[in-house]
């Protein structure tokens, strides 16, 4: 092969490989989470679009509470649906590796059914948190207040971005109580 081949060659794969999804990326979960410092209530501030949430229009949170083997959770999540009823969903969770103590969360749908919810990142005070799933299919900004500080929205999307995923396809939720 010419030395222009080569080039030619090289320029391809470095095209080839800045032009592969973002989900190529690896999601990963924080390496260390208190359950008992996450639990309690978080608004979702903004989500990806998913099947479970397509009929909530506002208000939707979620509620974890810690039991009493401590790799084990409880999880609520409601939200209000159009012509102002609520949807409220009851899970039972816990940590994917007992004997770890990062953020990869493992939540029971229906039985033997179960999701990966990861904690992506938390702020050191766990005023807000991403919680996702390492194929990237869901994410939601979590806070623990019904709105965020556009900066720290910023902050959070881009920790996300950086994780692989499509932020511009987030979703706000209205949050009016």
């Amino acid at each position: 092969m010419t030395k222009q081949t080569l080039l030619l060659a090289a320029g391809g794969w470095l095209l080839a490989g800045s032009l592969l999804p973002l989900e190529a990326q690896k999601a990963s979960a924080v390496p260390q989470l208190d359950l008992n410092r996450f639990s309690g209530t978080w608004y979702e501030i903004a989500r990806l679009p998913n099947k479970a949430e397509k009929k909530c229009v506002s208000d939707a949170f979620l509620l974890y509470a810690a039991k009493y083997k401590p790799s084990d959770f409880s999880e609520v999540a409601s939200c209000q649906l159009k012509g102002g009823s609520a949807d409220v969903r009851n899970f039972n969770g816990k940590r994917a590796n007992k004997k770890a103590s990062d953020g990869r969360l493992k939540v029971t749908t229906i039985w033997p059914f179960s999701a990966k919810d990861w904690v992506l990142a938390v702020a050191p005070d766990y005023s807000w948190a991403l919680l996702g799933s390492p194929n990237h299919k869901t994410l939601w900004v979590l806070s623990r207040t019904a709105s965020l500080a556009p900066d720290v929205l910023t902050e959070a999307e881009t920790q996300a971005a950086a994780q692989g995923f499509k932020t511009g396809k987030l979703v706000m939720v209205a949050q009016t109580k």
